[in-house]
């Protein structure tokens, strides 16, 4: 049987690693991983704190080979508003017809992407070209779901449809009034070097100099900016409640900081740690690891909670360390009573009642942490990919 093609679009520069480029990255590696031939279509934008092109295998912790294509956007900052999606789109189009004109018309293909605005040229053209795109398969991947008739418009003429969450995938299909079953839940999955890595609590202190610590340690790797005041304070509020416990955040841009240790000291505030910006990605891992509680603790602001599934949950995890977190639904794919501890949502008195509880139960806590641990390892991108590729059309 000919081996298929993977096409994915993705409108993320991945030379500067962030959350979203290591998902679209890793997530094309796990079809590579299935023995697929398997291409990435990624903007090229020329910053002077890029990586280079022969670190990304190393820096995203790839194993299998992939083809990454580089656009020649010649964009200077992130890729942002129509006309620059309309270039990067221009320019994957080109490199997409390259491909198929390289390929078997016996190997079936995949184009994926997340980007409707990356997608959506691609039924037009398969009207144009019908030869050209024989056993050509267009799948949209949704992080999100959205009203608009842009957006309702692919839904329904996707041939295949992916979603983070069951929650994006059933209001999808409720939606476009889709009847069929034609969709498939990713989550956010881990790799298989990650589910085989060993990080012990200790050295992940030592690698992030937190061994003198003598308080428990609740930590938060998210989105720290001034347009996330609510979200922040919220857990900056838990912390007040809570002065003998330190609370430490990851990222965040010296502006923001700034504004945060502000904050923090206006309110009296003596038990918080701020990392700020973190250059290399891979350090987040170790502040993780080296947590008693870890939060994620999102709110209606910057967010619909029906559908917003944190990328950091299945990192979190990983590291057998408790989870504290709302129960909303789009997280329940994956977290329940006995992997997490519910809270209620945007209550910075019942988060510090979480918290301290949870300090006060060591052992359960321990136990819902280990089959946190257990259950996340069955969810690689190797093995979704496998899964997937026996749900796509043939």
């Amino acid at each position: 049987m000919p081996k298929p093609y993977i096409i994915y679009l993705s409108p993320y520069d991945i030379l500067r690693p962030r959350t979203n480029q290591l998902s679209d990255v890793r997530f094309t590696e796990g079809f590579a991983q299935n023995n697929c031939h398997t291409h990435l279509i990624v903007p090229f934008v020329e910053r002077a704190d890029n990586i280079s092109r022969i670190d990304v295998k190393d820096t995203y912790g790839l194993k299998s080979h992939l083809h990454i294509h580089y656009l020649p956007t010649q964009f200077k900052e992130d890729v942002h508003g129509a006309w620059q999606l309309a270039q990067v789109a221009w320019h994957g189009i080109r490199k997409t017809f390259s491909i198929l004109k390289q390929r078997s018309q016996k190997n079936k293909t995949y184009i994926i992407s997340r980007s409707t605005h990356l997608l959506r040229p691609y039924f037009t053209l398969r009207k144009l070209f019908p030869s050209r795109f024989k056993n050509v398969i267009l799948i949209h991947w949704a992080h999100d779901f959205h009203t608009s008739e842009n957006h309702q418009r692919i839904y329904r003429n996707s041939d295949f449809l992916l979603a983070t969450n069951s929650s994006i995938l059933n209001a999808i299909l409720k939606s476009a009034n889709i009847k069929s079953p034609i969709g498939g839940v990713t989550l956010n999955p881990i790799t298989e070097s990650q589910s085989q890595e060993v990080i012990t609590k200790e050295d992940a202190r030592r690698e992030v100099n937190l061994t003198q610590l003598n308080t428990p340690l609740v930590v938060y790797t998210g989105k720290i900016g001034k347009n996330y005041d609510k979200e922040l304070k919220f857990i900056l509020g838990a912390a007040k409640q809570l002065p003998d416990i330190t609370f430490l955040f990851t990222g965040g841009k010296p502006e923001s900081i700034a504004f945060w240790k502000d904050y923090c000291s206006g309110q009296n505030l003596h038990n918080i740690q701020f990392t700020g910006y973190l250059s290399d990605y891979r350090k987040i891992k170790y502040y993780q690891y080296a947590a008693d509680i870890l939060v994620s603790y999102y709110t209606h602001q910057g967010h619909d909670v029906r559908y917003n599934f944190p990328n950091k949950i299945c990192e979190y995890m990983l590291t057998s360390n408790l989870i504290v977190s709302p129960n909303y639904l789009a997280t329940q794919d994956l977290l329940n009573e006995k992997n997490c501890t519910f809270t209620e949502p945007e209550n910075s008195e019942a988060l510090a009642a979480t918290i301290k509880g949870i300090i006060n139960s060591p052992f359960e806590s321990q136990q819902k942490a280990i089959q946190a641990a257990k259950d996340v390892r069955e969810i690689t991108f190797n093995k979704v990919a496998a899964r997937l590729l026996k749900q796509f059309p043939s």
